[in-house]
């Protein structure tokens, strides 16, 4: 049975493996759920398995189809490379390097859209990936069994999971079905402002700075 709600254990953990692979640059972790935010895609995949490379490539391309929502200040994705009964745990610090490189790299590709979405931060402090060597994390997920396909899990702003996905093939559902969620609580934001305008007799509204516009919708090929 999946949790339908963010469990605090799952919460601890993921604080806990933030804190200690420090993936996001050296910096402290932060909240998984911050309030108000759609936080966060947590996709799941198999690596360095000679299975694997359909998942790898469905990852790939499933983290190109959220660069138009990174850097906003109610998203946050979280990849967990499940690396159970894979050669990675014999040699993880290779692993773990080559996965910081891969990281860096991408960085500078989210610059652009980190800074259309009005975030001057550096992404790389914002990459989160959590290598789950040994099964602590995978599990308190739902995933208590490894598997080749790339997997996900949606949670809205309070935590509670919107959707989950078994194997994330279409890039375009997967990204249409994200920016819903976050379009609920531009939409929200909104009727409060024209609320709190009416209230004071103006049809001014006051811009939101935690939801701001979506960027335009991007095509990514789905993985062959």
């Amino acid at each position: 049975m999946y949790w339908k709600r963010w469990p605090d254990l799952a919460r601890t953990a993921f604080l806990a493996a933030l804190a200690s692979c420090l993936f996001a640059g050296g910096s402290p972790a932060q909240l998984i759920n911050t309030p108000a935010s759609i936080a966060p895609v947590a996709a799941h995949y198999r690596k360095f398995k000679g299975t694997s490379e359909d998942s790898q490539d469905a990852a790939r391309a499933a983290g190109k189809a959220m660069y138009p929502l990174r850097g906003r200040p109610d998203f946050q994705l979280i990849v967990v490379v499940d690396l159970r009964d894979s050669i990675a745990t014999w040699a993880p610090s290779i692993v773990l390097s080559r996965m910081r490189a891969n990281l860096d790299d991408e960085a500078i590709a989210l610059k652009p859209y980190f800074l259309k979405n009005g975030n001057k931060s550096d992404p790389r402090k914002s990459s989160h990936v959590i290598a789950d060597f040994s099964g602590t994390i995978c599990p308190q997920l739902g995933w208590t069994k490894g598997s080749d396909n790339l997997r996900g899990i949606l949670f809205g702003a309070d935590g509670r999971e919107i959707e989950r996905w078994d194997k994330i093939e279409d890039m375009t559902k997967l990204q249409t079905d994200v920016r819903a969620a976050i379009q609920s609580l531009i939409d929200a934001d909104m009727a409060k402002a024209a609320a709190i305008a009416k209230l004071q007799g103006t049809k001014l509204l006051q811009p939101s700075s935690q939801h701001p516009p979506l960027l335009p919708f991007t095509q990514v090929p789905n993985p062959d």
